[in-house]
């Protein structure tokens, strides 16, 4: 697991190292420099041209500063480039230019773009906070326009290291050294576009002082299958790995229902039943034997008041009836939903539901579960809003902490009212704060999972991912680790991972353009324990 630090993080485990543990800056500088000239020197021979080393005046510059300067003692030609006021500089900042100029390093204030191979963004860090304009801004627009690799110190200068925002301008990189742990504005859009390939390295950060901090966001890379995959134990039967209801397709919606249904059976679901309309029987029993199913005709007589009375009191409660054989007909839909519900240990609802009344009564019933947990997906989503009972006076969505959401950025705002592009400026805020309860998995090319307390930020994947169907298949993956114990938020993230992972695996060999969302299931046993 890694932490993913927002400026404000990233600064504290700074001074928590510093002050309270003792580490001096000036050590903490001179590793973080010395990692930054191990991977110029990787990118580069000695005799492939030169490095100018673009710096500002506080500790990022001096990070610059001293990368430079062991740049230059090993043989590189180097140049400083001093691009603010030397007596603004930070202390540290200073004693690093004294040191490079004993070394005869060159330290000049306007450089030639142009004539340098490599180019050391170290104008500013994780502290900028305002619109780069001015002097600075013209710097940053001539190392975009530079023939030249860039390798950015810590963050491309004007990065929110936060939001992933570009603050007026920014340095595209080539490169990204960052220090300690990873930035949510390296990873966020549209930062991590100008971060190219970020190296995360280690300067010397206790993991005390990460600890006392401990960032909100966390991340998983492949070390976390084998810790966090359900186990199987030797002896067992399909009863221990669970039984996964998934409640999808329509009559004339097939696909949806066997993608997902699929990946439960993929991740490893003991049992999985589908509730699907009579018109998928064929296609799923084809493709898809392994799955249980449970089909209803649409053409049920299908109860005014939802018939709560029949889920809660049975059939005893309503005497009269046996004299109404449209009632009994309502009652007997109802009681069967009631069954399939009890079989299962995890619901799957929403992949090409449709939004008829027969939708809206499923999810009517569904909603009302709290003892198992339940995915909503798709037209889950769509029909949501039916339901205001579910939405608080600010428009936060009111879920029990069984549920899980999957919304893409258009379904999460058709459910809050928001402009998507202000949700995808804002993923990791919209996460949190717009649902109670439910574990949310807001999907883009960086996926977010939030319970309103914890926060996975996800890394895996890659476009070949924006297929029809590929929202089916994770519904499924995560239904499966639903139905198996996992609780909703680690099931959710885990799942979106694995996700993710089996599109990084299928693109190794292949053109992201020809990845189906059924390829999905056909790579997961490549990624699975």
């Amino acid at each position: 697991m890694q932490y993913i630090a927002d400026a404000r993080e990233a600064k504290e485990i700074d001074g928590v190292s510093i002050q309270k543990i003792g580490i001096p800056s000036f050590v903490l500088m001179e590793r973080a420099a010395l990692k930054v000239a191990e991977h110029v020197s990787r990118i580069m021979g000695k005799d492939e041209g030169r490095i100018l080393v673009a710096c500002g005046c506080g500790n990022n510059g001096g990070d610059g500063v001293a990368a430079g300067r062991i740049l230059k003692e090993w043989g590189y030609e180097v140049v400083i480039a001093l691009l603010g006021k030397e007596e603004k500089a930070s202390e540290d900042m200073k004693q690093q230019l004294t040191i490079a100029r004993k070394l005869s390093v060159p330290v000049i204030t306007e450089p030639v773009i142009a004539e340098y191979t490599v180019i050391i963004d170290a104008i500013f860090g994780i502290g900028l906070s305002r619109e780069v304009t001015g002097s600075y801004a013209g710097w940053i627009a001539e190392i975009n326009h530079a023939d030249a690799i860039t390798l950015a110190v810590d963050i491309p200068s004007g990065i929110d290291a936060s939001t992933g925002k570009v603050l007026g301008t920014a340095v595209r990189a080539d490169y990204t050294v960052t220090f300690g742990v990873n930035k949510r504005g390296l990873l966020l859009y549209p930062g991590t576009q100008y971060a190219g390939e970020v190296f995360v390295e280690d300067i010397g950060f206790p993991e005390k002082a990460v600890h006392d901090v401990t960032p909100a966001v966390i991340s998983y890379d492949r070390s976390d299958i084998e810790r966090l995959f359900p186990k199987r134990q030797p002896r067992s039967h399909k009863g221990n790995y669970g039984r996964t209801l998934v409640i999808a397709g329509s009559k004339q919606i097939s696909g949806a229902a066997y993608l997902a249904a699929a990946a439960a059976c993929r991740i490893g679901s003991g049992l999985v039943k589908v509730f699907t309309h009579e018109n998928n029987r064929i296609m799923l029993q084809t493709k898809l034997p392994e799955a249980l199913l449970c089909t209803y005709q649409g053409n049920e007589r299908l109860p005014a008041d939802y018939m709560d009375d029949i889920f809660e009191s049975g059939r005893d409660a309503l005497p009269f009836l046996e004299e109404d054989s449209e009632k009994e007909e309502s009652v007997e839909f109802v009681r069967r939903l009631k069954n399939e519900l009890s079989w299962a240990t995890a619901v799957v609802i929403g992949p090409g539901l449709g939004t008829s009344r027969m939708a809206e009564l499923l999810l009517y019933r569904v909603l009302k579960i709290t003892d198992i947990p339940v995915l909503m997906d798709a037209d889950a989503l769509n029909l949501l809003p039916r339901f205001p009972e579910y939405f608080n006076q600010d428009g936060r969505i009111q879920l029990t902490d069984n549920f899980v959401l999957t919304p893409h950025l258009k379904e999460m705002s058709r459910l809050l009212g928001n402009d998507v592009e202000e949700i995808k400026n804002n993923l990791i805020d919209t996460a949190c704060r717009y649902t109670k309860g439910a574990a949310v998995v807001l999907k883009d090319a960086r996926t977010v999972v939030s319970d309103g307390t914890r926060i996975y930020l996800n890394q895996s994947g890659n476009n070949a991912l924006a297929k029809g169907g590929s929202g089916d298949v994770l519904s499924g993956m995560i239904g499966g680790l639903l139905s198996g114990g996992m609780e909703p938020f680690q099931a959710a993230s885990l799942g979106v991972y694995l996700h993710g992972l089996t599109a990084d695996e299928y693109v190794r060999d292949r053109s992201r353009s020809t990845m189906l969302a059924s390829d999905i299931l056909e790579e997961l046993p490549k990624i699975l324990p």
